[in-house]
C-alpha cells in the first residue's frame, strides 16, 4: 500500500475505486453488466491505467486487482450513479490540484474508451455518450474548480 492510498479511510478507497464503475453506469444507463460490458470496462481500465502516472494508475491498477469483487462490491455499495460520483467529487476535493488532476482524468479515460467501444465501428462515441461523459465531467469538478467557470461570474459583459 503506497503512502498516497494510506491517507484513505476504507470506505473512502471503495468510493475512489468504484468512480470508473459509476462512470460505466452512466453511460449504460444501468447497474448491472453483461460480459461485453465488462470485458470493455476492463480494457478501458487497463489502458486508462496505462496512460496515468501518478495516483489514477494506482487507483485503477487496485480497482484491477480487485477484478473478481469489483462489481459486486459495487451493487452491493447501492448508491445511485449521482450519489456516487458527487461522493467521489467530495475526495477530490481533499486532494492536491495535480493529484486531483490525473484521478479525475483516470476515471474519466475509463469512460471515454467504453464510449467509443459503444459507438460506431468502435471508433467513435455516440452523441449521446458523449454528452453523458460531459456531465460526468461536471460531477467531478470540485466547488473550487466550478465557481472558476462559472460565467456568471465573470466580469466580461453578457
Amino acid at each position: 500500500m503506497s503512502k498516497w492510498q494510506e491517507q484513505w479511510t476504507d470506505p473512502e478507497w471503495a468510493t475512489l475505486r468504484l468512480g470508473p464503475v459509476w462512470v460505466l453506469s452512466a453511460i449504460a444507463g444501468r447497474v448491472r453488466f453483461d460480459a461485453d460490458e465488462r470485458s470493455a470496462f476492463w480494457d478501458a481500465v487497463t489502458d486508462a491505467a496505462l496512460r496515468s502516472t501518478g495516483p489514477g494508475r494506482e487507483l485503477l491498477g487496485t480497482a484491477a486487482a480487485e477484478r473478481r469483487w469489483l462489481f459486486d462490491e459495487f451493487e452491493l455499495d447501492g448508491r445511485p450513479v449521482v450519489s456516487g460520483l458527487l461522493a467521489v467529487t467530495r475526495l477530490l476535493e481533499r486532494m492536491a490540484p495535480d493529484t486531483r488532476d490525473d484521478v479525475r482524468a483516470s476515471i474519466l479515460r475509463v469512460g471515454e474508451s467504453v464510449a467509443r467501444a459503444r459507438g460506431p465501428f468502435g471508433r467513435r462515441m455516440t452523441v449521446e455518450d458523449e454528452q453523458t461523459l460531459l456531465l460526468v465531467g461536471q460531477l467531478l469538478q470540485t466547488s473550487a474548480e466550478e465557481a472558476e467557470d462559472n460565467p456568471l461570474d465573470s466580469s466580461t459583459a453578457i
